[in-house]
């Protein structure tokens, strides 16, 4: 990919560059993907590499060339009308024929869970990743984009209408809702199944499994704790004693006692400020966000944990031994029971470790924080990257 740019007055259809082109060959067709840092910008890298044959799968006959820019274009800047000009001038002032935006940021509009926004005068497309959903979303992304750039190539708004139409019918099944306007249309997810799967978007964007590997100083305590349970004949009783309700309750509390302790010493619960509308930022819902992410998060150390956990136990103590601590025979259903109640008392453990972790290491896997980075980076004026 190459930097040059050149000024268009106004970006020109395939029918328009097939005919300026004086060698008989067309023109490639520039897709410009403008998308925020982390997951948006990998999966921008990933359009790079499929979306070409997605279109020929759907019989485009046009080269493609993409290019991604690396840029946090939402920071500072929720007002949805102005993102998509602010992708329209790169659309104007570059060599790109259109632009599709891809932001983590989940949107809602008018109450409503925006999936995509298109403008078919100034070619541009915006899609709000969470809306997709936690699970296939580079599957689901592909099929999506390619649906967008045969739109907003289309030589006329009479073709792009009948693409958008042809979209229209085979995503009736996917319970969502398609909105003409003046310039183009936009996708709304219905709000019954919407909010789940917006939830689930925003969780995965988060990426929970990257809070445990941060949590190095957590791991250390806990790992102090679980030898205690490991090593003392009263815990294996007492786990022998419990039953099985009565363990697993006991195990969930150590997981939300680890996620409380997160959210709450690294400050990631976000409060409304003054000002602020109550649904101007959407606290409430990211809020959601990170709870369940560190959830998750705890959940994974917890599992880690255990199994690490058995591991020891199986290693250390002895089954003549157990029999003779626990008064009877023995099976490897004793050892679990002695590893979950090892492994929970190490999660409390590691709870009150999670206070000496780097702030910034944690809140990674918060939207508050990202947005905090990206406004930053709009405040220095930092370049975006082009790849």
């Amino acid at each position: 990919m190459d930097g040059r740019e050149r000024a268009v007055p106004e970006p020109a259809g395939p029918a328009a560059r097939d005919a300026g082109d004086r060698g008989g060959r067309a023109s490639p067709m520039v897709v410009g993907v403008v998308a925020d840092p982390d997951l948006p910008v990998r999966l921008a890298r990933e359009l790079v590499q499929h979306l070409p044959a997605e279109l020929a799968r759907r019989g485009d006959p046009s080269r493609w060339q993409l290019e991604v820019l690396d840029d946090p274009f939402e920071a500072m800047y929720p007002d949805l009308e102005y993102l998509i000009d602010k992708a329209g001038r790169h659309v104007r002032d570059t060599a790109w024929d259109l632009a599709l935006c891809l932001t983590d940021v989940p949107i809602r509009s008018n109450g409503e869970i925006l999936l995509m926004s298109m403008d078919l005068r100034h070619r541009v497309a915006l899609v709000s990743l969470p809306a997709l959903g936690g699970l296939g979303i580079r599957q689901r992304l592909q099929k999506l984009a390619a649906v967008i750039v045969a739109a907003l190539s289309a030589p006329d708004r009479g073709a792009a209408g009948r693409v958008v139409a042809e979209a229209t019918a085979r995503v009736r099944r996917s319970r969502v809702r398609i909105d003409a306007e003046d310039s183009g249309v936009r996708v709304v997810r219905d709000r019954v199944a919407g909010y789940p799967a917006l939830l689930a978007g925003m969780v995965r964007a988060n990426r929970p499994w990257r809070l445990f590997v941060g949590l190095s100083a957590a791991l250390g305590s806990a790992l102090a704790g679980t030898a205690f349970g490991v090593l003392y004949s009263s815990i294996w009783q007492l786990a022998n004693a419990m039953g099985t309700l009565r363990l697993t309750a006991v195990a969930l509390a150590s997981v939300v006692a680890l996620t409380v302790w997160i959210v709450l010493g690294h400050g990631l619960w976000e409060h409304r400020g003054p000002g602020e509308p109550a649904h101007g930022h959407d606290t409430a819902l990211r809020n959601t966000g990170t709870a369940v992410t560190v959830g998750i998060g705890a959940g994974v150390f917890f599992v880690v944990l255990f199994l690490l956990t058995l591991a020891a136990v199986c290693l250390v103590i002895p089954p003549s031994y157990l029999a003779s601590v626990l008064g009877g025979p023995v099976g490897f259903a004793d050892y679990l029971t002695i590893a979950v109640m090892a492994s929970a008392l190490g999660t409390v453990a590691g709870a009150v470790g999670s206070g000496w972790e780097d702030d910034i290491t944690v809140r990674k896997a918060t939207y508050g924080y990202r947005e905090q980075e990206r406004r930053g980076l709009v405040d220095r004026g930092d370049r975006p990257r082009r790849s």
